[in-house]
């Protein structure tokens, strides 16, 4: 049986055009094997500039760019759900529950990639893998999947795993056959809180039957702390196997820069992950080259307060050194902080991954 076409997408505004740029450019570079001359880029707001730039890049490879409007599919969907909240400003991201919307009919795949991603490896085995009759495939998050299996957060689906949504791999004939439009649209009905509004949106609508699950190297999220203390903060929980953990942190095929007190993202100065370099030397093949590094994340965005100036430190010594057990002192200790001030100044929960009590 012959397998579908696998598409690549980003769904972005001016804002993230570096990034995604750059993320584009060490796909091509690491998988000239890429059957489809066309990429997918959901624009949220690209100016001709930036779009002549991302399609030099694409030219160079021998490839074209698509451009598709997203807002008239989730404009319609935030004015019917007016909870479902932007992220970072924008709607861009929450293009991705509703890419059987947007994306053509032909487009039966998808490898669906957030801005922040560097591809440094062939995803050759993606465009051939039997999902089993999944809708979604992505890889699982450790720490949060142990909460969900201990019935701390239960999700609206009822799957014992939570996945990161920064890499999907979209079967869209299934998603279609399967009706998960509707799933996601009978959540929004239900759920008013959104931790992080794409992710947690899909992991409450997407049953376990038509998930699955990807290697650990897709999402490769924790490359701003020490690879000791990667290998036991990724084998919490067993959600990953040994061998899975390793091959992750010796050879990522899809490395995701994830922002906030992880100071993983490299185009900031003061990043903390030990890929870094690799990111800058892919930076410097690109048309952005001559860009300097944006201001340091701690500086710009960072919320301030005992708590988060205590996470910061916090991931600052796990980035420095190997001790595993003092830095889950520091977390427990932070969490333990956490809930003292909701108590005791009785602040709003925080928001929700899962059902609403």
């Amino acid at each position: 049986m012959n397998q579908p076409k696998l598409y690549i997408c980003y769904s972005i505004n001016d804002l993230a055009v570096m990034e995604a740029g750059i993320s584009m450019l060490s796909f091509l570079m690491n998988n000239p094997g890429y059957e489809p001359e066309e990429i997918f880029f959901i624009d949220y707001g690209i100016n001709s500039a930036n779009k002549e730039i991302l399609n030099g890049i694409a030219a160079s490879y021998g490839r074209s760019i698509t451009y598709l409007q997203g807002r008239p599919v989730t404009d319609v969907i935030k004015r019917q759900f007016p909870h479902l909240k932007a992220w970072s400003g924008t709607m861009a991201p929450n293009a991705k529950p509703f890419l059987d919307q947007i994306l053509p009919e032909y487009v039966e795949r998808v490898l669906f990639l957030d801005a922040d991603t560097l591809v440094m490896g062939s995803i050759a085995e993606l465009q051939h893998l039997d999902m089993r009759g999944a809708a979604l495939a992505a890889v699982p998050q450790n720490l949060v999947s142990v909460r969900v299996r201990s019935g701390e957060i239960r999700l609206y689906s009822g799957s014992s795993i939570y996945f990161n949504s920064g890499v999907l791999l979209i079967d869209l004939a299934v998603w279609r056959q399967e009706g998960c439009h509707s799933m996601v649209i009978d959540i929004l009905r239900k759920k008013k809180q959104y931790y992080t509004p794409d992710q947690t949106l899909l992991n409450n609508a997407i049953p376990a039957r038509l998930q699955y699950p990807l290697p650990l190297k897709y999402n490769h999220m924790t490359h701003h702390i020490h690879p000791r203390q990667e290998r036991y903060f990724l084998s919490e929980g067993h959600i990953h196997t040994a061998e899975e953990i390793e091959e992750a942190i010796q050879h990522p095929v899809i490395m995701h820069c994830t922002g906030g007190h992880h100071q993983a993202r490299p185009w900031h100065k003061g990043c903390w992950s030990y890929r870094k370099e690799e990111y800058l030397r892919y930076k410097a093949l690109s048309p952005w080259k001559d860009a300097p590094l944006k201001p340091d994340f701690r500086k710009t965005q960072q919320r301030k307060g005992i708590v988060h100036k205590g996470l910061r430190m916090m991931n600052w010594m796990a980035s420095r050194q190997p001790s595993y057990q003092l830095s889950r002192l520091y977390i427990e200790f932070f969490r333990a902080m956490l809930r003292w001030k909701r108590k005791i100044m009785k602040t709003p929960p925080e928001l929700s991954e899962g059902i609403e009590e």
